[in-house]
């Protein structure tokens, strides 16, 4: 069975990662400790940020980044229907109001125009997504944020390396969340997020409202919520962080693998904008076919996966908010499917399974 994901470490990244956590048992600090310092600058300067604050996880990153900027009761907040729907979790658990834009045919991210259309006076913030990876279109984005006043935080949980002419992505908005998910392709051994900025006010204020909100011991000041990265995790993910731009370069040379191997095929791939470079977080593929395929490669031994299976307006909680215009996204949530995609995968294994897509078309004739 080849599986979607492969989480197995190699023996040397294990082995070091062994060491470190042993270091952590023997200093006996487990919470804002010297491992976490130690990470938020490592993962700072490897996103090119002035800041990283290290919290529980990526929902935590978002929703942390919305009230550090004031983003509150009733506010709007520009996002998309496509993505993970605790991106949406975190806006609605600070009182303010998702509005959904359609993202855009080719890049699968956040339509610009669309943005344009969907302000109005109550709209303080935009939460574009990287899916899978690949950038936003962020030069226009802060264009529009400039010219409206708005507040920009990017929701790169799953884009840890993707540029935009050679800068990172995290660098262009006010804030920007990150997740370290265990299947992210910088992830920990459970959960674990941080928050990307350069301005100082801002962290200064995260690093108070992830701690409850304390200034100082037992004293609370702001309104918080208790969310830190843990010195485990933040030991495991600075070994990790080291072998981040090696394995992100072998998910490129899978993904090219599996563009050239599936050419010819009715089926279309995430295109990224001029001067962008995805992450490649997962493989996905775009087929009218998307259910036939699954229950095909299935039967083949080989584990696909739809991200994501429904808009986020049509699920229970969030169906009360705005759905218009979303004419891509109700496509594309009916046609995605990521193939087995990971750093480790093998040429064989990456060879049968694009030979059994190319046979599933074949029996589509």
């Amino acid at each position: 069975m080849i599986p979607l994901v492969d989480l197995s470490l190699p023996k040397n990244v294990k082995g070091l990662i062994k060491r470190e956590v042993e270091k952590v048992i023997d200093s006996k600090s487990y919470i804002l400790g010297e491992q976490l310092g130690i990470f938020e600058k490592k993962f700072a300067r490897f996103i090119g940020a002035k800041f990283a604050i290290g919290v529980g996880n990526g929902t935590d990153a978002i929703r942390l980044a919305l009230r550090a900027l004031g983003i509150s009761q009733k506010d709007k907040v520009l996002t998309v229907a496509l993505t993970s729907p605790f991106t949406v979790i975190a806006i609605i658990e600070e009182g303010a109001i998702p509005v959904f834009c359609d993202v855009d045919e080719r890049t699968w991210t956040i339509d610009v125009a669309d943005i344009a259309k969907k302000i109005d006076k109550k709209t303080k913030a935009i939460i574009p997504v990287h899916l899978f990876g690949n950038p936003c279109n962020m030069i226009e984005i802060m264009k529009i944020a400039k010219i409206y006043k708005l507040k920009v935080i990017e929701d790169a949980c799953q884009a840890h390396g993707a540029t935009i002419a050679n800068r990172k992505v995290g660098t262009f908005s006010d804030v920007a969340a990150f997740s370290f998910y265990p299947t992210k392709n910088l992830g920990a051994m459970g959960d674990a997020g941080a928050i990307i900025t350069n301005n100082k006010n801002v962290a200064d204020l995260v690093k108070l409202l992830r701690h409850g909100g304390q200034t100082k011991r037992f004293w609370h000041k702001f309104k918080g919520v208790n969310s830190r990265l843990d010195e485990i995790q933040a030991a495991v993910l600075s070994v990790k962080l080291e072998y981040l731009e090696k394995e992100n370069k072998k998910r490129k040379k899978l993904a090219k693998r599996y563009q050239k191997g599936l050419q010819g095929l009715p089926i279309y791939f995430q295109k990224a904008i001029s001067g962008g470079k995805s992450a490649h977080h997962l493989f996905v593929v775009r087929t009218p076919k998307r259910d036939a395929l699954k229950h095909f490669l299935l039967e083949k031994n080989i584990i696909s996966d739809v991200y994501y299976p429904y808009p986020i307006y049509r699920q229970t909680l969030f169906a009360k908010y705005s759905k218009e215009n979303l004419t891509v996204t109700e496509e594309l949530t009916r046609e995605l499917l990521a193939l087995p995609f990971f750093p480790s995968l093998t040429i064989k294994q990456q060879d049968y399974v694009t030979k059994m897509v190319r046979s599933f078309f074949k029996t589509q004739i």
